[in-house]
Parts: structure tokens; C-alpha cells; sequence
């Protein structure tokens, strides 16, 4: 028995709406937790200061951060310290800071750690800094780390 084609187009269109909608594909959200955050206080007058502190990645990925932002500065950047087989050391910046799965990277004035150039105003002794870390699969971290006395 042929089925008119009005009735074949309309048990076509029903079955289509009565699909389950399909799952965003994205993966687990990648968490980070930050401790002992802290922006570097500096004399007015210079324009750059450092972030340090803890980071840890609870999760069963490494976290790639690939940039970061602020609005107290012009510019951040990630930044690595190393010292050369000469035994000279220095810093220089970096495309990506890794956080191991289930461990911690920590940011302090002899490693790795975020430079702030450019600042917008001079910070004062206490006052809370934003700032935004990007990861490699787009997530964002948002931090407020104090600004104090080296």
C-alpha cells in the first residue's frame, strides 16, 4: 500500500522532532585553583611588575595556559627564567605555561612566572589586580591576586 507523500513527509518531520538533541561536544571544564597570588608592589614612577603564586590543576589533563590579560596593564605576558650552561640566568617570554594533571606550577622571581607591562596606574599596597589566563582549549581562569611588598 503506497503512503501519499504528504503523510510520508509528515511521519518524517516527526521523527525528526522527537530526536534527542545531540550532546555538546565540549570536554571536562579544566579547573585551576590559585594560592598565594600576589602582584609585586613597585615605586609609582616604574611601568612593569611581576605575578607570582601557585597554581594547581586538579584534573587528569595538563592545562596549557597560552596568554593572559589584565586590565592594571598595557600587556602580560608568560615568562620563563632559565639559566644557560654558562651559568648565566635569564627570563625571556614564552608561548605556553603547562600545569600538570594533578599538580602545580609555581610562579615565583626565580622560575616561571607573568610579567605586567605597562601599568595603567600605580598600584597601591594591597589593592586586589584581575587577572585572566587563557588556556589552549579556549577555557578562561580568573584570578585576583593582592598587590604587596617584595
Amino acid at each position: 500500500m503506497p503512503v501519499p507523500a504528504r503523510l510520508f513527509i509528515l511521519l518524517l518531520a516527526l521523527l525528526t522532532a522527537c530526536r534527542p538533541a545531540p550532546q555538546a561536544q565540549a570536554g571536562p571544564t579544566a579547573t585551576l585553583t590559585v594560592e598565594a597570588a600576589r602582584v609585586v608592589a613597585v615605586p609609582p614612577s616604574v611601568k612593569e611588575t611581576s605575578v607570582f603564586g601557585t597554581l594547581r590543576n586538579p584534573g587528569g589533563r595538563p592545562l596549557r595556559l597560552t596568554g593572559v590579560q589584565s586590565p592594571a596593564a598595557d600587556h602580560a605576558m608568560l615568562m620563563v627564567t632559565r639559566t644557560d650552561a654558562q651559568g648565566r640566568t635569564g627570563m625571556q617570554m614564552t608561548d605556553a605555561l603547562t600545569v600538570p594533571a594533578g599538580g602545580e606550577l609555581v610562579l615565583s622571581d626565580t622560575g616561571d612566572h607573568i610579567m605586567l607591562m605597562g601599568l595603567r596606574a600605580p598600584l597601591r599596597e594591597g589593592e586586589p589586580v584581575a587577572l585572566t589566563l587563557t588556556d589552549d582549549a579556549g577555557g578562561t581562569h580568573t584570578l585576583q591576586a593582592p598587590v604587596v611588598k617584595p
